[in-house]
């Protein structure tokens, strides 16, 4: 059995664990079924292609980040996507068309269109940085996602029906349950904030708008309303449950929203955007650009985020990996920093988070550790156990690779991820080299991050039952608004490459002050 101290985590959980293990089996057990249950009719939930609606695995242990590590986290996360705008900057300039060129090669038309108005990416609503900590809870930013960042609603199901179980069953009122809840905050208040905000900068007059006529607010007069926020995704999206949530929510924060496909937009005769009959005050985008016909309307419009207040707008070059390989350098390359532009707190984030990476590509460089090495790739291949691979411009982990897991099956799956014949095995050092030269994409090679496996009370029908999760954290951030997200998610698998269907699940993230709450009662203090 895995030692279960917090490593890194708030000592309030182990108040959580402590707690589940003293509860019969049975009673347990129970505790767990209705809290899948409550998740599942909440909406954590993936759509599949075939129509069948598939859980995601609620964990009934929860996660909690000690505040100070936490506003560290979320301070570094800023500063990381704060850094890939000046990085953007200068791959715009004249002097970065060298490095556009091998980052951005495997975009589509319609992201390669979207570059041109790059400046708009600095209007995010959402933004998303995926820590993992390891071995001695320090936290390393692995990746960050700018397209469609989800888990925001996902995580405030299960964070939200983790506090209503359990409080239930420690016997806390509703109002208390209510009032645990609403200091534990929402990712989906926060998300909805940042467009509020951006629509407030973009009309300049914030939500109010002049009635006409003989209104019951009187001829002429200002008054507040409600605003109309369509969140365009794609037809099937496995994602409806979360994107359902947020109808919700925001519908009972007071503002009119609902659900589309590019297919039910259109530019009307005076170019504006419309769905149906209705002309939405913003857009929430939550589909990826290489999804979109680019003669679409749709796609058209996102070349004009501005007119038709779309957020997030076009954004594919924040998140594509080899970024973080340029920003990597800096870490040791004062010079780099300085033409980059980066400040201080840009600096002290990518020494302090980031963990050294690279494009993969053959040639002189400095490793993880400091030393010299004339070739790379050499380094790489016959590294394994130091090193992952990525496909630079991927996602879902499927092109994901650890030198220190490359069994069988990752062999036949590193063959198909080089579109080799089918059953073709890649060793590693043959993988390393075949994707230094893909001319399909970049590669890039990241320094493997050791998290310790974690010990946690995994809940479904069966019952509960605990299993060693490796975990990660991811915080979220936003850019030109004042209304900084505070909240985040946590995910739990049996694979080094977290998955919530890989075998895991979500764990409530719960704010340590909240856990300290909800557990240091009748003799847990």
């Amino acid at each position: 059995m895995l030692d279960i101290e917090s490593d890194g985590m708030s000592d309030p959980t182990t108040d959580a664990r402590t707690w589940l293990e003293s509860l019969p089996t049975e009673e347990r057990d129970d505790l767990a079924r209705r809290y899948a249950r409550a998740t599942f009719a909440g909406g954590a939930v993936v759509h599949k292609s075939d129509g069948t609606v598939v859980p995601i695995p609620p964990l009934l242990s929860p996660e909690a980040l000690a505040a100070d590590l936490r506003a560290r986290m979320a301070a570094d996360g800023h500063a990381l996507v704060t850094a890939l705008g000046r990085l953007t900057a200068w791959l715009m300039s004249p002097a970065g068309e060298a490095a556009r060129t091998q980052l951005f090669r495997a975009f589509t038309t319609v992201e390669h269109a979207g570059l041109a108005q790059w400046q708009a990416a600095e209007r995010l609503a959402t933004a998303r940085v995926d820590y993992f900590l390891d071995e001695s809870a320090a936290p390393h930013a692995l990746e960050v996602n700018a397209t469609i960042p989800a888990m925001q609603g996902y995580s405030d199901i299960i964070a939200e029906e983790f506090l209503r179980a359990v409080g239930n069953q420690r016997g806390f009122s509703p109002s208390a349950i209510a009032s645990l809840i609403d200091a534990n905050g929402r990712n989906s208040d926060d998300l909805l904030a940042a467009l509020l905000e951006h629509y407030g900068h973009l009309v300049g007059q914030g939500f109010r708008y002049r009635v006409s006529g003989d209104s019951a607010a009187g001829s002429g007069q200002d008054v507040a309303r409600p605003l109309a926020i369509a969140i365009v995704h794609r037809a099937g999206d496995a994602q409806l449950g979360e994107l359902s949530h947020y109808v919700s929510r925001w519908k009972e924060k007071g503002h009119f929203a609902h659900l589309c496909t590019p297919d039910q937009v259109r530019l009307d005769g005076e170019g504006d955007l419309r769905v149906g009959d209705v002309r939405p005050d913003l857009v929430y985008r939550h589909i990826f650009a290489r999804r979109l016909e680019p003669s679409s309307d749709f796609a058209r419009a996102l070349l004009d985020p501005e007119r038709h207040r779309i957020f997030n707008p076009l954004s594919s070059h924040l998140e594509v990996k080899g970024m973080l390989g340029f920003l990597s350098r800096a870490a040791v390359e004062p010079a780099w920093a300085d033409t980059l532009a980066l400040d201080n707190d840009e600096r002290t984030a990518i020494g302090r988070s980031l963990p050294w990476t690279r494009l993969l590509v053959a040639g002189e460089a400095v490793g993880p550790d400091g030393s010299y090495t004339k070739d790379l790739v050499n380094l790489v291949a016959n590294g394994p156990e130091r090193f992952v691979i990525k496909r630079s411009w991927d996602y879902g982990g499927k092109s994901v690779f650890l030198g220190i897991a490359h069994d069988e099956p990752t062999a036949r799956r590193a063959g198909e991820a080089m579109a080799l014949p089918e059953g073709t095995s890649l060793s590693w050092p043959d993988l390393v080299r075949a994707a230094a030269v893909d001319a399909r994409d970049a590669w890039v090679v990241q320094q493997l991050v050791r998290p310790r496996p974690r010990r946690h009370l995994l809940a479904g029908e069966s019952g509960a039952a605990w299993h060693d999760f490796f975990v990660d954290v991811s915080l979220y951030t936003n850019l030109g608004v004042s209304a900084r997200p505070t909240g985040g998610a946590t995910r739990a698998s049996s694979s080094r490459i977290v998955n919530i269907l890989g075998g895991g699940g979500l764990a409530p993230l719960v704010r340590d002050e909240v856990l300290t709450r909800l557990f240091r009662r009748h003799g847990l203090d």
